[in-house]
C-alpha cells in the first residue's frame, strides 16, 4: 500500500479488546518475570552499593530516552488521517535517537578523560546505543497498536525480554558485573526494534517534511514535557537518596522501588493499553466530534472502577507480605528495604487512576491541560523528598507516599474536568472494595498466625498466603459486586 493513500491501512479487525489485552499481559508477565529474574540474580552476585550505581546510570539514560522518544508512539496511535503522517513521526523517532544519544557518548567521553572510569563509560555507552534504539522501538509499538496486531508484537517482546534475561545472567556469572545488567538491556533493545520492524510491514519512506509537522508536534510536545516533567517527579528519590544517603542506601531504595515496578507494569501497562484500545473505540463510534466527550465518558464508567478493582488487592497484598518477598528474592542482606517495600506499595495504587490519564485528554483534545498539573506535582514531590530524606530511608519511603496521593488528586482532577471521567460515581460504586480489601489483609494476617504452629518453608507460606488472600477479595467481591467481574468479561 502506497504512503499516498488517505488514510492509514487498514487495521487487523479480528482482535478483540480482550485477546489484544491477554497478549499485552502476557508479554508483560514475560517481560517482568524476566526482569525480576535477573535482578534476583544479580542480587546475588552485586552489593547494594554496585546496584546503587547502575541505578543512577540507568535512570539518567532513561530521562535521555524520554526526550528522544517524545510522543511519536502517542501521536501514531491516536492519528486517524493520511499514512505520510505516520512516515514523518517515524522518521523523527529515528532522528531523535540519534542525536539524544550523542549527548551519552558525550557523557562516557567525559568518564573516560576527566574521571578515568572506563567501567562507567562502558555501561553509558551501552545505554547511549539503546537510547539510540528505543524511540523507533516504541513508534513501532504505536504503529502495532494502531493496527491491531498486538499478539504479533506481544511474541516478539517475549522474545527480547527472554534473549536480554540469557545475556544478563551470562554476563553476572562470567564476572561482568554491572555491564552485565547494561549488556541485557541493549540485546533486549536490538531484537524488540528488529522484530517490530519485521511485523509491521510498513511502507516506510524517509521524510522530516511530510506536511504534518503542526500536528505532530503539537501532541508529541505536550507529551513529552508532561512526560519529562512525570520522569523527573518519579525518579527524583533516586537522585535525592544518592545524594542525602549514599549509593548503598540508594541502591536498597531502588531495590524496593524496582519489586514494585515489576508488580505496577505487570498491572498498568496492559490496563493502559486497554484503555487506549477502549476509549479510541469509543471515540470512533461519536457521531460527530462534540459527541466524543460524551462517549469516551460513558466507556470511562465502565473501565475506571475496573482499575480500582484489579489492582487494588496486588498492591495492598504486597504491602503486607514485603518482608517475605524481599526475604524470598533477594537474600537476607537486602531486608532493610522490605519496609520501603511495603509503603511504595501503597504510593503506587495511588497512581491507579493516572493509568486513564493520557488517553482520556488525548482523545479529547485536552493534552494541554496535563502539562501544568504534572509540573505541580513534580514540585511538590522534589521539595517533599528534599525535606524528609535526609532523615533515612523509610523517610524517603513517606514522602514519595504524600507525593503520590498529589499525583492522584491531579489526575482525578483533570480527567473530571477536561474528559468528563466520572470519578464521583467510580469512588461511591468503589466502596464495596473496602470491605473485600479489610478481608483480604485479614486473611492474610490469619493464615500467618496459622502457618507459625507448623513447618512450612518461606515460598510455602508466602503461596498460601497469596492464595487465600485472591480466592477472599474476589469471593467478597463476587458476593457484594458481581457486576465488576461481569464488566471486565464484557471488556
Amino acid at each position: 500500500m502506497s504512503t499516498e493513500d488517505n488514510r492509514t491501512p487498514g487495521a487487523d479487525k479480528t482482535q478483540g479488546v480482550a485477546g489484544a489485552g491477554g497478549a499485552a499481559l502476557a508479554a508483560k508477565v514475560v517481560a517482568q518475570a524476566s526482569q525480576l529474574l535477573l535482578f534476583i540474580v544479580a542480587a546475588r552476585f552485586l552489593v547494594p552499593a554496585d546496584f546503587g550505581v547502575f541505578a543512577l546510570v540507568a535512570a539518567s539514560s532513561a530521562l535521555l530516552f524520554l526526550i528522544a522518544a517524545a510522543g511519536w508512539r502517542e501521536f501514531i496511535m491516536s492519528w486517524g488521517g493520511s499514512a505520510n503522517a505516520v512516515n514523518q513521526a517515524l522518521t523523527l523517532a529515528l532522528t531523535s535517537g540519534y542525536a539524544i544519544s550523542l549527548l551519552g557518548l558525550t557523557a562516557a567521553a567525559i568518564m573516560v578523560l576527566h574521571y578515568e572510569s572506563p567501567i562507567l563509560a562502558l555501561l553509558t555507552i551501552t545505554f547511549s546505543a539503546c537510547v539510540l534504539m528505543a524511540p523507533m522501538t516504541s513508534a513501532l509499538g504505536g504503529l502495532l497498536v494502531r493496527l491491531e496486531r498486538v499478539p504479533m508484537l506481544s511474541a516478539v517482546l517475549i522474545v527480547s525480554e527472554i534473549a536480554g534475561l540469557g545475556m544478563g545472567v551470562y554476563g553476572l556469572v562470567s564476572g561482568w558485573g554491572i555491564l552485565a545488567l547494561g549488556a541485557a538491556k541493549l540485546i533486549t533493545q536490538l531484537i524488540a526494534l528488529l522484530g517490530s520492524l519485521a511485523i509491521a510491514r510498513w511502507p516506510l519512506r524517509i521524510t522530516l517534511r511530510g506536511g504534518f509537522g503542526p500536528e505532530i508536534k503539537e501532541l508529541s510536545q505536550q507529551i513529552l514535557i508532561n512526560r519529562v516533567i512525570n520522569f523527573l517527579s518519579n525518579n527524583a528519590s533516586i537522585f535525592i537518596v544518592g545524594f542525602y544517603l549514599g549509593v548503598t542506601n540508594t541502591g536498597l531504595y531502588r531495590a524496593a522501588e524496582r519489586v514494585i515496578s515489576s508488580i505496577a507494569e505487570l498491572v498498568f501497562d496492559p490496563l493502559r493499553l486497554l484503555a487506549w484500545m477502549v476509549f479510541r473505540r469509543a471515540a470512533d463510534r461519536a457521531p460527530n466530534p462534540k459527541m466524543i466527550k460524551d462517549e469516551v465518558a460513558q466507556e470511562a464508567s465502565i473501565f475506571l472502577p475496573l482499575t480500582i478493582v484489579f489492582a487494588s488487592p496486588v498492591f495492598v497484598g504486597l504491602s503486607v507480605v514485603s518482608e517475605e518477598v524481599v526475604t524470598l528474592l533477594l537474600g537476607e542482606v537486602w531486608l532493610p528495604a522490605a519496609p520501603v517495600v511495603s509503603i511504595l506499595a501503597m504510593s503506587a495504587l495511588l497512581l491507579t487512576p493516572n493509568i486513564a490519564t493520557e488517553p482520556l485528554l488525548t482523545l479529547n483534545g485536552k493534552v494541554r491541560a496535563l502539562a501544568p498539573i504534572a509540573v505541580i506535582n513534580a514540585i511538590i514531590t522534589i521539595i517533599v523528598l528534599l525535606a524528609f530524606t535526609r532523615f533515612g530511608l523509610i523517610a524517603a519511603a513517606f514522602a514519595r507516599l504524600a507525593a503520590s496521593f498529589c499525583v492522584m488528586a491531579g489526575a482525578i482532577w483533570l480527567q473530571t474536568r477536561h474528559a468528563g471521567a466520572p470519578w464521583l460515581g467510580t469512588m461511591k460504586r468503589a466502596a464495596p472494595l473496602y470491605t473485600a480489601l479489610i478481608a483480604l489483609v485479614s486473611s492474610v494476617y490469619g493464615a500467618r498466625f496459622l502457618l507459625a504452629d507448623y513447618d512450612v518453608s518461606l515460598v510455602g507460606t508466602m503461596a498460601v498466603e497469596v492464595l487465600i488472600g485472591a480466592v477472599v477479595y474476589f469471593g467478597v467481591i463476587m458476593l457484594i459486586r458481581p457486576s465488576y467481574l461481569r464488566s471486565a468479561l464484557w471488556l
